[in-house]
């Protein structure tokens, strides 16, 4: 590897841990050859979840604002526009290299997009949480190879039980951000984010995809724990969990 790219490889990687720490600590285990693409995804995602930003805010444009840069993406993707974003390159490379499926990343958006329409219904919510965190993990499981549908629908309700848990992390504050919350509050959610536990069924499959389960390990620490740990940063006993989960498959 030149230094070049080391160094370009090493500013991704900053890059990621700046957006989302727990998911870029997850990805430090998967195999070298592809971590970069999932930084790209991690910091995709970040993309989208920031472009609900604006429609919380603008007073005018309200939703319209947010569904405009989604949509943006969505014709990237789809191939109908340029991909003149930074991260747009890495992303179309992935998808035509068959690392990621469009479908998993068009998903993505679908569940963004869900956020900016007015609702309480918990199956829409379930859905989003799916398409959503679960994207992001099912993703990471193309990344690795992963065919088995089964052990893709897993690897769903795991990244889904995460987002319950770092939903829970935040509770307070995300309760007045407008963001779509479960609609039967904190102990809704965090009775949905076990039951995406269980759906995952992180340890009944073969030891070299475990480390695509990562984030199950601290959405368990994070339901357990529920809102009583908002404020306050990941501690080293979360992280020392994922490190020994992700050495030793357990």
């Amino acid at each position: 590897m030149t230094r070049n790219r080391a160094a370009n490889m090493h500013l991704l990687e900053e890059r990621a841990r700046q957006a989302d720490p727990d998911r870029t600590l997850c990805a430090r285990f998967l195999p070298v050859g592809i971590r970069p693409a999932v930084w790209s995804l991690i910091l995709f995602h970040d993309e989208l979840v920031r472009a609900l930003a604006p429609a919380r805010s603008a007073a005018v444009a309200g939703p319209i604002a947010g569904f405009v840069r989604l949509q943006w993406w969505r014709e990237v993707l789809d191939g109908q526009r340029p991909p003149d974003h930074e991260l747009a390159p890495a992303i179309m490379h992935a998808i035509e290299g068959g690392v990621f499926q469009r479908a998993t990343l068009l998903r993505l958006i679908d569940a963004r997009e869900t956020e900016l329409i007015p609702n309480t219904d918990k199956a829409a919510w379930q859905s989003m949480m799916r398409h959503g965190a679960g994207g992001v993990q099912r993703a990471v499981g193309e990344a690795l190879g992963v065919k088995d549908e089964p052990l893709l629908a897993s690897l769903e309700a795991c990244g889904a039980a995460y987002g319950a848990g770092a939903m829970l992390r935040h509770w307070p504050k995300l309760q007045q951000s407008g963001r779509f919350l479960c609609p039967e509050g904190e102990d809704g959610l965090k009775e949905a984010g076990q039951v995406f536990l269980a759906q995952a069924e992180v340890f009944s499959f073969p030891k070299e995809t475990h480390v695509a389960f990562l984030p199950s390990i601290l959405a368990k620490r994070d339901l357990a724990r529920g809102s009583q740990q908002a404020g306050q940063p990941r501690g080293l006993g979360d992280r020392m969990a994922v490190m020994k989960a992700g050495f030793f498959g357990g």
